[in-house]
């Protein structure tokens, strides 16, 4: 018993010698500044990467947009998720002229957006401010559509089932 009191005894005061005379104070100061910094910068990263999502004021490319990131869910879009989100284009948004311009710009902001889930953070409050309930409405039954265009999948639906909540279409949890 009097050993097991001298090696603990001993330990701590090693622990605490090092603790006090050797850094180790500044040990855990620097651990917790680097996390600190770590944390900053991954938010910075985070800001930078939605910064293009942001700068979409046209609720018709975010619309896009998010029909992309749909389409992308589960790795490339299909052909039939392409035809569908070109044939929304054209027919719902009157982009007869334009459609490979609008789907090039769409597909490349789908490379900022981080997930469907973020872009629909981004997008919500555009999609309150200047849609109208019929249009919201119209732009679920597009997302859907886009979901179901190989067939019906869950895994596609749930994002926006989440995103009518986002833009006030379903009663929060």
């Amino acid at each position: 018993m009097p050993v097991i009191v001298l090696i603990v005894s001993t330990l701590a005061f090693w622990v605490l010698f090092w603790f006090v005379r050797m850094g180790g104070i500044e040990h855990f100061r620097m651990q917790s500044a680097q996390r600190k910094e770590e944390a900053r910068r991954q938010a910075a990263r985070e800001a930078a990467r939605a910064a293009p999502l942001r700068a979409v004021d046209d609720p018709r490319d975010a619309a896009a947009i998010l029909m992309l990131l749909v389409a992308c869910r589960h790795g490339d879009p299909t052909r039939e998720q392409i035809a569908a989100i070109e044939n929304y284009l054209r027919e719902v948004f009157g982009f007869d002229q334009e459609l490979t311009e609008r789907i090039t710009h769409a597909r490349f902001m789908t490379r900022h957006a981080g997930s469907f889930e973020q872009a629909a953070a981004v997008f919500a409050d555009l999609f309150k401010q200047r849609l109208s309930l019929d249009e919201r409405l119209q732009l679920i039954d597009m997302l859907d559509g886009v979901a179901q265009a190989d067939g019906p999948s869950e895994i596609l639906l749930e994002p926006v089932e989440a995103f009518k909540r986002q833009i006030g279409l379903a009663p929060a949890r």
